[in-house]
């Protein structure tokens, strides 16, 4: 199913929006922060994030951003 420019530029905003939170430490109870959770917070199907589809490029940049970031929890 194709999707417009708007609904692209959407889901992309929802993609970077829970990248944010995720490498602020900021978890869903259960989630790690890997492309799996990153998907769910982002409401993504996430094979979207793999070989040429449409946010391979985003899942590259959450994976970069990931290793130079220290890893945190967010106790409950």
């Amino acid at each position: 199913m194709r999707i417009s420019a708007a609904q692209r530029t959407e889901y992309e905003n929802r993609i970077r929006a829970a990248m944010e939170r995720l490498l602020r430490g900021e978890m869903p109870t259960g989630g790690k922060c890997d492309i799996k959770t990153l998907a769910n917070e982002a409401a993504v199907d996430r094979t979207a994030f793999y070989g040429t589809r449409p946010y391979a490029r985003l899942r590259v940049e959450f994976e970069r951003r990931l290793q130079g970031t220290p890893r945190r929890r967010r106790d409950p």
